[in-house]
């Protein structure tokens, strides 16, 4: 596969991940092999802006799990991305929430590089959310 293709993927079966480990169906094997998909020097600009490490994504993903309810959801749209290098990736996706029935949406806008061991081929190098409206 390509590497727009990859990092496209890794985005929709990222999100699809988050949802089951979230809602408590997730197993630990699956959650080792989504952690593989960050990098280790990976930056995340959060909606509200602060910015955090890996080891802080770890931390909030391991911590999450079952923290949701059955019927959470994660929808991922508008996905755009475009090669800024050999085997460097640009993705801009919305990603809309419900919890409970409050539904969230965000703007990301993620940086991938390519990497064979990771599940979809690509990690996460920079990630930035902003709130948006629906």
């Amino acid at each position: 596969m390509d590497l727009i293709t990859c990092a496209q993927a890794e985005v929709v079966n990222r999100h699809h991940f988050f949802v089951e480990w979230f809602t408590g169906r997730a197993s630990e094997a699956e959650l080792a092999a989504s952690l593989r998909a960050f990098a280790p020097d990976m930056v995340m600009i959060e909606p509200d802006a602060n910015t955090i490490g890996r080891d802080k994504v770890v931390a909030m993903v391991t911590g999450a799990r079952g923290k949701r309810p059955a019927d959470f959801e994660i929808r991922v749209e508008l996905i755009s991305a475009r090669l800024i290098g050999s085997d460097i990736v640009a993705v801009v996706y919305d990603e809309h929430q419900v919890i409970d029935g409050e539904k969230s949406a965000r703007r990301s806008s993620a940086v991938f590089s390519a990497d064979p061991e990771a599940p979809e081929g690509v990690i996460w190098r920079h990630l930035q959310e902003t709130w948006i409206t629906t």
